[in-house]
């Protein structure tokens, strides 16, 4: 038998690996824009440039039907969605913060005590992905080449930057509303105190700087795809109460009582994040060797203006056109560091959002608001007078769920069923389901599998109950003039998806696609493995 020489060998496994490195992008930057509903892509596209979504759609791949196939649809469940491929019941992030039965106390997502701030010292610095049970691809793409790419995380929220970074990057940033500065935890490598990079950044004060301007209508767009006079007519129960009246809005006396923390409500709230993305990339060099690096690079302003002004305000429509242009900045920067084919581009967006319920009842379409706030002390006495027992049964009941508190003389199941009934009953409610009945519903009926995958049995609560479409529940941050999410319905699920960059071929893409595709087809096109709790597919249309 002839021996294959030894030398040939060698050499074959080094072209392999030569080609592998030529066909991994220098830079992946994975850009999630929050509450980003699908049709944004169209509606203001008349005031886009030529260099931002305009851009994203001439030279790239659009997945026009991608959905989110889960409930509920917030921003800490979405983000991890988009970067581990699964949803709650795979990678335990159910909600922003719930009734945690592992912590027996109510939970944000990304809190842990066991850290401790950098660059601040509050708590606004006590993060990091510890609530996330599985792997990201970001985690995968350190782990394929020992550790040898580059991950960083970069949002004005915390879990924006958190958790698409994954469990071991180099680095996450957010925030401080306080400060005005970007902060992080001892839970990463720069631990001991901030880069100098970050230090430099956050001495320069660009947030006092861009909180001194007066946000106000652009000369030559006429706004006319939003409803003029929506912020004056429904600027009732704000989100920010200081921010109403409609155009002009002078940041420098907001924040007087809002702090520099209005700025997440400007289109300036943008170009601060992408101002530290892009002193990241060139401070951590990042896509400047044969490993590819990762930037994950969320954009939050579109959900605090959403939940602020609601979807026809004339300022949600200015912060997508700030948006845009910030967007062409980055392109033009890619394209100018490493050349178009050199970096990969993805677009989606973490959840959609709402019409108003109150614009919609005035013009005869069926919409109101559940006052999911007011049930706990209701149920708490219909539960009381049912079972003859005053004790507190209820830890809490948010995102469209109720953790039930048993004690001796009523179980889960006994509140459970009582509730049921009695939540049935009210209007706009849908259906009420246990969590045996999550499990055990028909797989055709409508709504059964989103609810599944949304299912954590260590952390999602006793009893869930869906709303009637166009329904929402009050909450904090939603008033009868701006925008929320959270259900299972188009305008929440559907969202964008853009791919452009190395290797994509341009064109529109109208077969139906879910978020947690979007992992699986970057461990195909990076050819390394998905994040370990995956259930999505690759979208073939990517990979020709």
């Amino acid at each position: 038998m002839r021996l294959f020489p030894l030398f040939l060998f060698v050499l074959l496994a080094q072209c392999l690996a030569a080609q592998k490195s030529n066909d991994q992008p220098k830079i992946i930057v994975g850009i999630v824009v929050d509450q980003m509903r699908y049709d944004y892509l169209y509606r203001y596209s008349k005031h886009y440039g030529n260099d931002g979504i305009k851009r994203l759609l001439r030279e790239g791949l659009s997945c026009e039907r991608t959905y989110y196939d889960y409930i509920p649809t917030y921003t800490g469940p979405g983000h991890a969605c988009i970067y581990t491929g699964t949803g709650p019941a795979g990678n335990g992030v159910v909600a922003n913060e719930w009734w945690d039965p592992e912590w027996k106390k109510h939970r944000y997502v990304t809190s842990d005590p066991t850290t401790k701030p950098v660059g601040t010292d509050e708590k606004a610095g006590q993060h990091s992905p510890a609530v996330m049970l599985s792997t990201t691809i970001t985690d995968e793409l350190r782990l394929s080449n020992n550790f040898k790419s580059k991950v960083v995380g970069v949002c004005l929220k915390d879990r924006g930057s958190i958790l698409p970074a994954g469990h071991i990057p180099n680095a996450a940033y957010w925030f401080n509303d306080k400060t005005g500065t970007w902060i992080t935890s001892d839970f990463y490598p720069d631990s001991l105190g901030l880069p100098s990079w970050v230090q430099q950044f956050n001495n320069q004060q660009l947030a006092e700087k861009y909180c001194n301007r007066v946000w106000k209508k652009q000369e030559g767009i006429t706004y006319e795809e939003s409803f003029a006079g929506w912020a004056n007519k429904y600027d009732r129960a704000k989100y920010a109460a200081s921010l109403s009246g409609g155009f002009p809005h002078n940041l420098a006396a907001l924040r007087k009582t809002m702090g520099l923390g209005v700025l997440r409500f400007t289109p300036w709230g943008n170009t601060i994040t992408l101002d530290f993305a892009l002193t990241a990339l060139d401070s951590m060099q990042l896509g400047q060797d044969e490993y590819p690096d990762f930037l994950c690079l969320s954009f939050s302003s579109t959900d605090y203006a959403g939940h602020q002004f609601g979807i026809h305000a004339e300022e949600t429509e200015d912060v997508y056109i700030g948006l845009d242009r910030e967007l062409a900045r980055l392109f033009n920067t890619l394209d100018t560091k490493f050349g178009k084919d050199n970096y990969l581009v993805f677009l989606t967006a973490d959840h959609g959002g709402s019409e108003t319920p109150l614009h919609l009842k005035e013009i005869g379409i069926p919409a109101d608001v559940l006052r999911e706030s007011k049930i706990d002390s209701s149920l708490s006495a219909h539960l009381a007078k049912i079972f003859n027992d005053t004790a507190d049964v209820i830890h809490e009941i948010s995102n469209q769920q109720i953790w039930f508190k048993p004690n001796a003389r009523t179980s889960v199941d006994q509140l459970a069923k009582a509730s049921k009934e009695w939540l049935r009953k009210m209007k706009g409610i849908y259906a009420v389901h246990d969590r045996a009945e999550i499990m055990s519903l028909p797989s055709d009926y409508w709504y059964a599998p989103a609810l599944r995958r949304g299912y954590h049995p260590r952390r999602s609560g006793d009893l869930f109950f869906q709303l009637d479409p166009n329904w929402h529940p009050d909450d904090t941050y939603f008033g009868q003039g701006g925008a929320t999410h959270g259900s299972s319905y188009a305008y929440d699920t559907h969202v964008p998806l853009l791919w452009m960059g190395k290797n994509i071929k341009p064109g529109r893409y109208f077969g139906n696609v879910s978020v947690s595709d979007i992992a699986p087809t970057l461990a195909a096109m990076l050819q390394i493995m998905e994040p370990s709790a995956s259930t999505g597919q690759v979208i073939q249309r990517v990979m020709e």
